[in-house]
């Protein structure tokens, strides 16, 4: 995923190709496609895959596409829970974001295995955050360079369990604009799940989601916002990955272990300054306290001449579009799990 920007300052030096001041912009062409990327399908006995077929992606497009699957039973354990021990993702370059939930409470957005709410209808369900508040999410990746790929293998004695016949919702976004641009020109995904036998699971893995809303930046200003959240739970948890994510105002974002006891910040965990492409933090252990949990900071600077929303003073507020809204979000994964939660 690159990032295209012009500014007065690059202009006034001489240091942008693209033509300045009055002079006129040669249109944006569609990029060169190369071959989609591949992953080989575990065996039915031994693990299962989600694939979204290739895409277009035109230029001046920002597509969000809800895919729904159904957890298949392993042939030989018919009827048995599914141990996930490692999770294997590859994308076609570009992509923004991919993320896998658990599907809960039904609001607008729902689908039958196979279905696909599409972005791109009028008012879509897809766009929506509200509408899978409580879905846990189940694993994602914003690897978004040619050779970027997630591919995690958890610690020993630790899985995320599936029953057969669960539903997973699966979200691409895809942008092909002005803040961020696909060099690939076509969307793609695989996730593969690989299967641990049962009797070697100590710990399931548990997840948390949690996103920051109270956000507004203004062109000019350079702002932050923290939120904190708390893990209830009477004994110590431990954080094992760590992915965060804000659109192309964020300059820096770290994350913190907190103890509610004491309403103090402990070992730093996490630390991004690339919205385009973060980094997922993996294999580390960091120990929460009893009832702790984790503070996190996104940090925003808006180009005075960027613009969000044009009725509110061209400020940049939480949602979806990369273009025109922001984003304080945090994927966590941890063990041992305890009940399905985000924070909100």
């Amino acid at each position: 995923m690159s990032i295209f920007r012009t500014s007065l300052f690059a202009c006034a030096l001489g240091l942008t190709s693209v033509s300045c001041g009055d002079e006129k912009t040669e249109p944006p062409v569609d990029p060169v496609i190369t071959d989609d990327v591949t992953l080989e399908e575990p065996e039915a006995n031994v693990g299962f895959q989600l694939t979204i077929p290739a895409f277009d992606i035109p230029v001046g497009a920002e597509l969000q596409d809800c895919h729904f699957f159904e957890v298949p039973e392993n042939p030989d354990r018919p009827g048995e829970a599914r141990f996930i021990s490692r999770f294997h993702a590859r994308q076609n370059p570009g992509t923004h974001h991919m993320n896998v939930f658990r599907v809960k409470t039904r609001h607008d957005l729902y689908g039958a295995p196979g279905d696909v709410v599409k972005g791109d209808i009028p008012d879509s369900p897809c766009w929506k955050s509200s509408n899978w508040a409580d879905w846990p999410i189940v694993v994602n990746s914003q690897e978004s360079s040619v050779s970027g790929e997630i591919n995690w293998t958890l610690p020993e004695g630790v899985a995320q369990r599936f029953e057969p016949g669960e539903l997973l919702m699966l979200q691409t976004h895809y942008v092909n604009a002005s803040t961020q641009v696909s060099d690939v020109g076509r969307g793609k995904v695989f996730v593969n799940f690989h299967e641990v036998e049962a009797d070697k699971v100590v710990h399931e893995m548990g997840t948390m989601f949690t996103t920051n809303q109270n956000i507004r930046v203004c062109p000019g200003e350079r702002r932050e916002y923290e939120k904190t959240c708390n893990f209830a739970r009477e004994e110590p948890i431990h954080i094992i990955g760590a992915n965060g994510h804000f659109h192309s105002r964020g300059v820096r974002f770290t994350a913190y272990s907190y103890d509610a006891a004491t309403d103090e910040k402990g070992e730093m965990f996490y630390e991004s300054t690339r919205w385009d492409d973060p980094p997922m933090a993996r294999d580390f252990d960091l120990v929460v306290p009893a009832n702790g949990g984790i503070s996190y900071t996104c940090e925003y600077e808006a180009p005075a001449d960027s613009c969000g929303k044009e009725e509110d003073m061209c400020c940049f507020t939480f949602g979806p579009k990369v273009e025109t809204s922001e984003h304080c979000n945090i994927f966590l994964y941890y063990w041992p799990k305890q009940a399905d939660f985000g924070c909100f």
